[in-house]
């Protein structure tokens, strides 16, 4: 992953949201310091942290590590694909 990028795309996301570094920081439970280094490129999360911010900028963990958004059909196809087939 690059660092640099994977910054643009959190701070990106998060200000589309309007929201501070410090109000990102609270919804995962981060300091706004974590947030200000993985938006400056100077870091990543911790492993643990990835879902729940993933899930809090309301993107896909794939989009996350790719540091980039996926056209809707894809994701969505993704996870059709994913479901486990259930007996009828």
């Amino acid at each position: 992953m690059d660092s640099k990028k994977f910054g643009e795309f959190i701070a990106t996301i998060r200000k589309e949201k309007g929201w501070t570094q410090a109000e990102l920081a609270e919804k995962i439970s981060v300091t706004d310091k974590a947030v200000s280094r993985w938006e400056r490129g100077l870091g990543f999360p911790d492993i643990n942290t990835i879902k729940p911010l993933a899930d809090v900028l309301e993107v896909s963990v794939l989009e996350i590590m790719q540091s980039e958004r996926e056209p809707k059909e894809e994701i969505l196809s993704l996870i059709h694909i994913s479901e486990p087939t259930r007996p009828y």
